[in-house]
């Protein structure tokens, strides 16, 4: 029997990870379910620890205006000036499958990114990443609490 040297797997391994990954990304997207992409339990747990008060939300409307309106459009529409030339859509950020998200799993997903949406882990500072998150918000309809992803608990600070 033929043995494969440690090289030979690990290439296997990266390949049909490769491969995996590929066929996640290819079948996640669809308008019709704007909530389909699902952040971590934990994740999305997090709180936000930036207060939604008028600076912050200026502050994110900013960095928003900047970084997210080309593609999400002035209002979160998916229909900015960039989102044309996108294969995918960009997310409605007013509709309220997503509005209904907590803070920390949009949070997550901000930071991680999912084509063709870049992670903006690196991009953007982590505060002002929960200041766009505050702005967003002010997009939205008031809804309540998805059962998929829990809502965003008040910052508690530990003693």
């Amino acid at each position: 029997m033929a043995r494969c040297g440690s090289g030979s797997w690990v290439l296997l391994v990266a390949g049909t990870s490769l491969v995996a990954w590929a066929t996640i990304v290819a079948t996640s997207y669809s308008d019709d379910q704007p909530s389909d992409w699902i952040a971590p339990p934990i994740e999305a747990r997090k709180p936000n620890p930036v207060p939604a008060d008028a600076a912050a939300i200026a502050a994110g409307k900013d960095v928003f205006t900047k970084n997210c309106m080309p593609c999400h459009g002035t209002a979160g529409k998916g229909d900015g000036p960039a989102a044309f030339a996108l294969t995918q859509k960009p997310r409605d950020l007013s509709n309220p499958k997503i509005a209904v998200q907590s803070d920390g799993s949009i949070f997550w997903k901000l930071t991680t990114g999912k084509a063709p949406m870049p992670s903006f882990e690196k991009l953007i500072p982590e505060t002002q990443r929960w200041q766009v998150i505050d702005y967003v918000r002010t997009l939205q309809p008031k809804a309540g609490p998805a059962a998929s992803e829990p809502a965003s608990q008040p910052a508690t600070q530990p003693k």
